[in-house]
């Protein structure tokens, strides 16, 4: 059982929402100072090629050197004015690995090394409905043509290279025209 006073830091979770938006009306814009300039104009050298998502940008921009406090607060800002986005990084990520032939569970996995979490990869994956079935079916035509599997060995070569493309069991399946029995 709780005590009947709670010490001035324990917050109670009824009160995280208020104090959220409290914490959203105070929150002044950030502006940067003359000395994350050189850092400033990197990161928008970096953005002006392609997305990056939060992880790739801190650490190419550690990598040149600069402070890992100042390197925060300058990614606080980009995301702020909405140059940098993890969302449309994944967004754009997912889109181009699709078309590249790989399945949902590699390109999760990549995503996870670039620093994205599982809960914004889902939200994207969920947005795009992209027909993984059909692009299994795709990959598999791509590589081995449109004819069923002539024997066992060849029906386990093609399930193994959908596999190491990313793609689940009933995608495969699916795509190989084949149900394994219960």
């Amino acid at each position: 059982m709780l005590p009947a006073v709670l010490p001035n830091n324990v917050i109670k979770m009824s009160d995280h929402s208020e104090r959220l938006i409290n914490n959203n009306l105070d929150k002044k814009p950030l502006e940067l100072t003359d000395v994350d300039a050189p850092a400033k104009n990197s990161a928008f050298r970096y953005l002006a090629r392609r997305e990056y998502s939060r992880l790739e940008l801190y650490q190419r921009l550690i990598t040149k050197g600069y402070a890992s406090d100042m390197v925060n607060h300058l990614l606080d800002y980009l995301k702020e004015k909405d140059y940098q986005s993890d969302e449309r990084y994944t967004d754009m990520y997912i889109r181009y690995r699709a078309s590249t032939g790989d399945g949902p569970f590699k390109i999760k996995i990549a995503l996870r090394a670039k620093g994205i979490f599982d809960s914004l990869s889902n939200i994207v994956f969920d947005q795009l409905a992209i027909d993984w079935l059909d692009r299994a079916q795709v990959v598999k035509i791509k590589r081995f043509g449109v004819g069923p599997a002539t024997d066992i060995t060849e029906l386990s070569r093609q399930i193994r290279f959908l596999k190491n493309r990313g793609f689940y069991q009933e995608h495969i399946d699916a795509a190989l025209n084949y149900s394994r029995p219960s």
